[in-house]
């Protein structure tokens, strides 16, 4: 069972701050209509103070971004009093986090509504271990390894995936898996999703024995920076498969 990500504004040092931001509209948009789609909890907070309220978001587009009022007239004019809101909520386990100018009054559908603008940057708060899915036993993902020197790659099974690496195994003769080292240009192609393409290190290999008899080895593998982009592909697939695993047959 996921636990809730508590709703807690998070302090970001100048290096965190760069690793954790977003800046491109269509990667925000797609977390955004997430929260919309999930009616995910949010704490829209006045400025860095403890005074909040929890809401969730109503819409999402280019012009900006319209949320539930809370029922307390006193808590919605705080917050209208404030040149600087911060929004905190979470998707998939991982935490969203934004800072806003001043919001204004607005109404969606005939109801009232809190109105915010565009974000410029969200950050993506994963300081946790990556929530690791376990890949498909029907239809296996597969990791297409370029070979270093030749036109020719090698293909591993994937046994689970997430945004920090991949689970691969490889039979006991393949010397092309060794730890330490970085291979670049492999693809992953994630079903209904897209093509992953970047670099995996493996970080450690360990020999497993089959019930028959065969001998394979697991490569524990990171995946080294990746983009956007990629990271959003991966965010994608994975909730797809929570999606098609939590639905009911």
């Amino acid at each position: 069972m996921e636990k809730d990500i508590p709703l807690k504004i998070e302090i970001l040092t100048s290096k965190e701050d760069d690793r954790y931001r977003i800046t491109t509209p269509r990667e925000i948009d797609f977390f955004l209509q997430n929260l919309v789609k999930n009616a995910s909890r949010i704490a829209l907070y006045a400025s860095e103070s403890d005074d909040f309220i929890l809401t969730t978001l109503l819409k999402a587009d280019a012009t900006g971004l319209w949320l539930e009022q809370s029922r307390n007239p006193h808590e919605n004019m705080r917050l209208l009093k404030n040149e600087r809101l911060i929004f905190v909520s979470s998707h998939a386990q991982i935490k969203l986090q934004f800072i806003s100018g001043k919001a204004t009054l607005s109404t969606l559908e005939g109801q009232p509504a809190l109105f915010l603008p565009f974000p410029k940057s969200l950050h993506r708060l994963q300081r946790r271990e990556y929530y690791r899915l376990t890949a498909p036993v029907e239809n296996p993902l597969n990791c297409v390894i370029p070979h270093a020197e030749k036109s020719a790659f090698h293909e591993a099974t994937i046994m689970d995936i997430s945004g920090g690496g991949v689970g691969l195994t490889c039979t006991e003769q393949d010397t092309l898996l060794a730890p330490g080292k970085r291979y670049t240009n492999c693809r992953i192609s994630l079903p209904d999703i897209g093509e992953l393409n970047g670099t995996i290190e493996v970080k450690n290999l360990v020999v497993l024995s089959t019930p028959d008899g065969r001998t394979l080895r697991r490569a524990g593998c990171e995946f080294r920076g990746l983009d956007g982009a990629a990271m959003i592909l991966l965010q994608r697939y994975v909730t797809a498969m929570q999606r098609n695993r939590n639905d009911p047959p």
